[in-house]
């Protein structure tokens, strides 16, 4: 979500909220929130509710991220570094927040004309996270990053294509 102020309070899990689910099932809240928060919604912090709810009734942080088919056909624009995509990734996942510009995204998995178009849709995917006020975007957590981006082996395989 790019512009999140209308729906912020109904988006997710709030840090008070993870907070005592942990206390409750007995998890480190240091840990939970390296697995699971990330996201921004009108500058405050929320969590993915179902990999907090499935961490605390399983008691493992694991990644429960589930990929979508539409980020497996947007590999291939990363692969060619269309328009710079693959550059911004790898930024991304050393840890930098990417500048983008979201108006110019066409609303459908189809129309890629820039970087910012995928970037703009892994947004809408939750693959990123995406500040309105700065307008940049970054990987939001240990479990995203752990499930789509696997910093070494992306890296390498990335690297290797140069």
């Amino acid at each position: 979500m790019t512009n999140q102020y209308a729906l912020a309070k109904f988006t997710g899990f709030t840090e008070r909220e993870v907070r005592q689910l942990c206390e409750r099932y007995h998890m480190s809240f240091e840990q939970t929130k390296d697995w699971y928060d990330g996201y921004t919604v009108n500058g405050i912090s929320i969590y993915n509710p179902r990999s907090v709810t499935s961490a605390m009734m399983n008691g493992i942080f694991d990644s429960y991220w589930t990929q979508t088919e539409t980020y497996e056909a947007l590999k291939m624009y990363i692969v060619r570094n269309e328009n710079g995509l693959r550059d911004k990734i790898i930024r991304m996942i050393a840890g930098e927040h990417i500048s983008i510009n979201t108006k110019t995204f066409q609303n459908d998995t189809c129309t890629f004309e820039t970087a910012d178009d995928i970037l703009t849709l892994l947004v809408h995917l939750g693959y990123l996270t995406y500040d309105f006020d700065t307008k940049t975007a970054w990987i939001p957590n240990k479990e995203v990053r752990q499930a789509t981006f696997p910093s070494e082996k992306v890296l390498d395989k990335v690297l290797q294509l140069c």
